[in-house]
């Protein structure tokens, strides 16, 4: 119970988000829906202001992620690791768990992602519209990863309706995407 929901695509994460809105959205302020995180609001959430390598500091702990090295070898409750392992901002399970959808597209080859930092908000990379054969990002790592694929700065992509047992999603309430 309280795990993280896996084996969902982009596209089903993205129906969420739109059902959230249809049913809770006259509820929230103005102006912010609910949706995926950009890959900009997801690494400033996980790295801060200082840039750090993990959410928690610039050391890694096995004691403050589920990562290959100290995790169960599957998903753990949301906030099993908190506070030690919370970002500045107190966000928890931005390192290991499960690999988190953003909104943000990686470009169609696998080897060399079409949109690349420094982060431009206006290259198209936050295009929602993009076709199925553009892979989206995703961040944060697996349960399964090890220290080097759950730092702060780590992306992978993958194609929208692909499935993964170790990708998931986060919701964010935030202006929408223009």
């Amino acid at each position: 119970l309280n795990h993280p929901e896996v084996n969902v695509t982009w596209h089903s994460a993205t129906t969420y988000c739109d059902w959230l809105n249809q049913n809770f959205g006259k509820s929230v302020p103005g102006g912010l829906v609910f949706r995926l995180p950009t890959e900009a609001e997801w690494e400033k959430a996980a790295r801060g202001t200082d840039g750090r390598e993990y959410p928690w500091g610039g050391e890694f702990s096995p004691a403050n992620c589920n990562s290959e090295e100290g995790g169960p070898g599957g998903t753990t409750p949301v906030g099993a690791y908190s506070p030690q392992g919370d970002s500045p901002y107190g966000v928890c399970d931005l390192s290991g768990n499960v690999w988190e959808w953003t909104a943000s597209l990686w470009g169609k080859d696998i080897s060399n992602p079409e949109f690349k930092y420094p982060y431009n908000s206006r290259d198209g990379r936050e295009n929602l519209k993009a076709g199925d054969d553009v892979r989206r990002v995703l961040r944060g790592g697996s349960f399964g990863d090890v220290s080097g694929c759950v730092r702060a700065a780590c992306r992978d992509g993958l194609y929208p309706d692909g499935r993964l047992d170790y990708s998931g999603f986060r919701v964010v309430l935030a202006p929408r995407l223009s």
